[in-house]
């Protein structure tokens, strides 16, 4: 049987440079949920694979899924940020990208609203998903810089460790996707992961490919974990600008 790629590479993390939560890592674990579970903050639904099309980009979705949820526990704003433009400017498109690299763009370049960048009907193909992000929105993409701090770490597969970075975050982590038992999905033995996506509470998941909250099998483990981190920046006024694109270009 093929084994579909949905666009998760593992990462590649360089020792003494990259944080590791537990270890050396400068992002703050700030206990936001106690009992570990984000349900009750889930962004809006998107579906990846909208008009049939695999951009392979379920770790730019898982980040932003992750952030979104940060952002609405915090400060009960609802935000909807661009897969489609973060999966571009990391350089996703065939076989997709690693975590930590699609973190870093968010980190260094920033990412415009989903309403700037849209993932909708019109784009109906890979081509169009891709197309070439005009220079006008790396600046606009600057503002999600000035309002927020963003950080990330990668949390090692243990399952104490798991639980504990479950306090401060919803992680990325990544799956063999899909494999199912009954209600739960499981890791057949040698199979490889292929998929990345939002772990909301302990063995579940919120999954960009189809907008669906998956039971996972506690045996399953996780090639590759993300923690994130967003605080906002004082006395930054943002949006305007991108608004401002936006209804231009309607």
């Amino acid at each position: 049987m093929e084994i579909k790629n949905y666009g998760f590479h593992p990462d590649v993390l360089e020792i003494g440079k990259d944080y590791v939560f537990g270890g050396f890592s400068l992002v703050p674990t700030i206990e936001l949920q106690p009992d570990g579970d984000w349900t009750s903050f889930l962004p809006m639904k998107e579906l990846q694979n909208l008009n049939n099309i695999e951009p392979y980009a379920s770790v730019s979705f898982t980040i932003l899924n992750c952030i979104e949820i940060l952002i609405k526990r915090q400060y009960g704003e609802n935000r909807n940020y661009s897969d489609r433009f973060l999966a571009a400017i990391s350089g996703t498109k065939e076989g997709g990208n690693q975590p930590n690299v699609v973190a870093e763009f968010l980190r260094k370049i920033g990412v415009v609203l989903q309403d700037v960048w849209p993932f909708d009907q019109s784009i109906n193909t890979f081509e169009k998903f891709y197309e070439k992000v005009p220079p006008k929105l790396y600046e606009l993409a600057r503002e999600f810089n000035n309002e927020w701090e963003f950080k990330h770490d990668t949390v090692p597969n243990n399952p104490e460790l798991i639980r504990q970075a479950l306090k401060s975050s919803p992680l990325g982590v990544s799956v063999p996707a899909w494999y199912q038992i009954g209600e739960k999905y499981y890791r057949p033995e040698g199979t490889q992961d292929n998929h990345f996506t939002t772990l909301i509470k302990e063995n579940t998941v919120f999954d960009s490919y189809d907008s669906v909250i998956k039971e996972l099998d506690s045996k399953m483990g996780h090639t590759s974990i993300k923690r994130f981190y967003v605080k906002k920046k004082p006395l930054v006024k943002v949006g305007f600008w991108q608004r401002l694109w936006y209804n231009l270009r309607k």
